[in-house]
């Protein structure tokens, strides 16, 4: 008997092994199989990215048809009914499917999809806005799905979370580069709101199987990468103010179109005027005179519609960062009336004095900042009453007006960036630490 054939038939493949292995047999099927779902994950996810992005200049104008044909209500009542369904079917599911018994589920469950609801009731002015949870809780969940292929401890989470953050971050700059659209720092907020809930949701009420409650170092290290490209993205947003607009659309002009959009951000500017002496302000004295002139008759007009409500609800809907004339205008209206209210009921002569003073120069910058739309508003003092006032104080006292504009404003640029430098200088410092100590256990 021949060794060498009876050798070689013992090293034969069955033909039925043989055909089975270009389907998925060895180790080579078992990697096409780990890759397949993977891929396809991230897929989706990039698929949503997009559509979120593709969304943008359509965006206004299926608001238009949407209010044309029923109402904008339906935007907000569409959130809640799926957020709301939402909710029932993962009860249901736990309760039934899972056999989940431990209260805690429910109640973070419930809390996520409360907070959910009260952010959309917030937004009911605009209801619109509220499509913002939709977009990224949707894109949180394709997140995780995808992130458990690399990630199996808690930090997948936060690495979730932060991805969600710099699409909307990026979403938010696509709509200051889109015409007819603008950068919203509240939108920006509105995303991380989203992307952050969704999360806690998983987290603390789902609990899925097979995440780790600790974060280890790599997964650390990959959210701190993350949480960088968001402050430093979020910083540069910051910074894009109308000057530095003007400064890199002189280098490049075929961006010269955006120096026509509404700015990303101003930061505070003081003015000093002889008369008054010194007040905060987030736009030049030119762009006060420009605005007050160009716009008197429209300003004029959302003042009278706002008159009778209040102060917090007006400066809710006209912020800061995106109609800084009139927030200005009603804000020093209050810290004057205010004034003025405290002044006739002080029981000292000396707080007297201060509120009248106070009163009387923030009607003074008023008067000379803001005059063509303050003659035409609900707001206007009489000459008399202006004078009457001036016979009880001594105008030639410095003042300092105290309006504030939020927690980013208060910050020059400068202080900005070094506020910035030294949190990721700390972030650095967080990760050598344990990276270190990882080495030495």
């Amino acid at each position: 008997m021949d060794r060498r054939n009876e050798g070689e038939g013992l090293s034969v493949t069955p033909p039925s092994r043989a055909l089975a292995k270009p389907h998925g047999g060895g180790w080579g099927g078992l990697r096409r199989r780990r890759i397949g779902p993977r891929l396809f994950s991230w897929l989706l996810v990039s698929l949503c990215i997009l559509s979120i992005f593709l969304i943008v200049p359509l965006a206004r104008t299926i608001q238009e048809f949407v209010a044309s044909r029923w109402s904008r209500s339906l935007f907000g009542y569409s959130v809640i009914l799926i957020v709301g369904g939402t909710f029932l079917a993962l009860v249901y599911t736990l309760i039934f499917r899972l056999k989940i018994q431990s209260v805690t589920n429910y109640f973070w469950l419930f809390l996520v999809t409360a907070l959910y609801i009260y952010s959309t009731l917030k937004l009911w002015d605009a209801p619109e806005e509220a499509i913002h949870f939709l977009e990224y809780g949707l894109l949180g969940f394709l997140l995780f799905r995808a992130l458990k292929f690399h990630t199996k401890d808690a930090g997948i989470y936060f690495i979730a979370f932060f991805i969600g953050c710099l699409v909307g971050i990026f979403d938010e700059i696509l709509q200051w580069i889109v015409p007819l659209r603008i950068w919203d720092i509240r939108d920006v907020g509105l995303n991380a709101l989203s992307s952050g809930l969704f999360q806690v949701g998983l987290w603390w009420g789902i609990q899925p199987k097979g995440i780790s409650p600790r974060v280890r170092h790599k997964s650390f290290r990959t959210l701190s990468i993350l949480l960088t490209a968001n402050v430093v993205l979020f910083g540069l947003c910051l910074s894009n103010t109308p000057n530095r607009v003007s400064t890199y659309t002189k280098i490049l002009p075929a961006f010269s179109f955006l120096e026509k959009e509404e700015p990303m951000n101003r930061f505070k500017q003081t003015h000093l005027d002889p008369d008054i002496g010194e007040f905060p302000s987030l736009l030049s004295l030119e762009e006060l005179k420009n605005r007050d002139g160009q716009g008197s008759f429209v300003y004029a007009k959302t003042l009278q519609e706002w008159e009778n409500k209040a102060h917090k609800e007006f400066i809710r809907s006209y912020y800061p960062f995106k109609f800084p004339f009139l927030f200005e205008m009603r804000t020093h209206v209050e810290i004057r009336n205010n004034a003025l209210r405290n002044a006739q009921i002080a029981d000292d002569d000396q707080k007297k004095r201060h509120f009248h003073l106070m009163a009387y120069k923030e009607n003074l910058i008023l008067e000379r900042y803001f005059g063509q739309t303050l003659r035409k508003s609900p707001y206007r003092w009489m000459k008399k009453q202006t004078n009457a006032i001036k016979q009880l104080i001594d105008t030639s006292m410095t003042y300092k007006s105290p309006i504030q504009f939020g927690l980013v404003y208060p910050w020059s640029e400068t202080t900005l960036w070094i506020s910035i430098l030294a949190f990721l200088l700390a972030l650095m410092g967080i990760n050598v630490y344990f990276s270190r100590t990882r080495k030495l256990n």
